[in-house]
C-alpha cells in the first residue's frame, strides 16, 4: 500500500518530477509555412544572426538552400538521403553529440512524402506486385504516424530551438466558400502539426508599387492557422527575421530597434 507522503511530495507528482515554468525550457519550437518563395528557408536561416541561436544546421529533403549562400552562409546543411538517415541525425541530436542550438527541417511537407516513398519502396520490395505509387489506408497510416513522431521527437530536443518549414494549401470549405490557408501536410497531420509547437506562422509576399515586401501573419483567422503562445508577436511583421521574432519573445524589442 502506498502512503500519500512517499509519493507525492513538493516536487514529484507519481514518481515524476515537478517544475515550475520558470524550470520549463526556454527553446523555441515554430512552424513557418507559405508558398514556394515566400521566403521560409531564409527566414529560418537568420536564427544565425541571433548569438543565442548558433549554430545552426539545417536538414536539407528539399533541396533548396541555394537561397542562403549569400545571406547566411555559416549555417551548415546535411542532405538527407533516407529516413535512417533522419533517424541518425536526430540521435546524434538527443545525445548531444552535435553542438547546435539550432536545426531546421526543411521541409514538412517533403518529409512526410519522402516517409511515404521509403514506406512503400520497402513494401514493393517484398510484394512485388505492389504499384509504388498508389498507397493504401494503411500506408497512410503509417506514413502519417511516422511523420508525426519526428514532429514531437524533434519538438522535444532539449535546449534545441527547432524551425520547421511547410509549403501551404488553401482549403475551400463546401458549405460556406471560405478558404483557409494551412501547413500542406496530408490528413489530420497539418491541424496536429500546429497543435505540437509554440509558434506557427504564415509568410507570404505581396507587391506594393514596385516593392515586393515579405509579411509574417503570427494570429490565426478564419482565412490561415496562426499562433503565438508567447502572447508577444504583433499580428502582422514586415521583413522577417528570427532576431526580430527573438527580441519580441523575450521581450528585448527596444534594443532591437535600437540596433537596426
Amino acid at each position: 500500500m502506498y502512503i500519500l507522503t512517499d509519493v507525492l511530495t513538493d516536487r514529484t507528482i507519481g514518481g515524476l518530477k515537478i517544475e515550475s515554468v520558470k524550470e520549463q525550457p526556454t527553446s523555441i519550437n515554430m512552424l513557418v509555412y507559405g508558398s514556394p518563395g515566400a521566403g521560409k528557408t531564409v527566414f529560418s536561416g537568420s536564427a544565425d544572426a541571433v548569438p543565442e541561436m548558433r549554430p545552426v544546421l539545417l536538414i536539407d529533403v528539399e533541396g533548396g538552400t541555394f537561397s542562403l549562400r549569400n545571406t547566411y552562409p555559416d549555417v551548415d546543411v546535411v542532405r538527407v538521403k533516407t529516413w535512417k538517415d533522419m533517424g541518425e541525425i536526430y540521435g546524434a541530436l538527443y545525445e548531444d553529440e552535435l553542438d547546435y542550438k539550432t536545426v531546421v527541417l526543411d521541409s514538412l511537407t517533403e518529409i512526410q512524402k519522402f516517409s511515404m516513398y521509403n514506406i512503400m519502396r520497402d513494401l514493393t520490395r517484398k510484394e512485388s506486385e505492389r504499384d509504388p505509387d498508389v498507397p493504401g489506408l494503411r500506408e497512410w497510416g503509417k506514413n502519417i504516424e511516422q511523420t508525426r513522431r519526428l514532429i514531437r521527437a524533434f519538438r522535444d530536443l532539449s535546449s534545441i530551438n527547432v524551425i520547421f518549414t511547410a509549403l501551404v494549401v488553401f482549403d475551400k470549405d463546401s458549405r460556406t466558400g471560405a478558404i483557409q490557408a494551412r501547413p500542406s501536410l496530408s490528413g489530420k497531420l497539418s491541424q496536429e502539426a500546429s497543435g505540437f509547437v509554440d509558434f506557427v506562422v504564415y509568410m507570404y509576399t505581396k507587391l506594393v508599387g514596385e516593392d515586393l515586401r515579405r509579411l509574417m501573419l503570427t494570429a490565426g483567422t478564419d482565412r490561415q492557422i496562426a499562433k503565438d503562445r508567447s502572447g508577444q508577436l504583433p499580428e502582422l511583421l514586415e521583413d522577417p527575421s528570427m532576431k526580430l521574432i527573438h527580441s519580441y519573445i523575450y521581450n528585448d524589442t527596444k534594443q532591437e530597434k535600437e540596433t537596426k
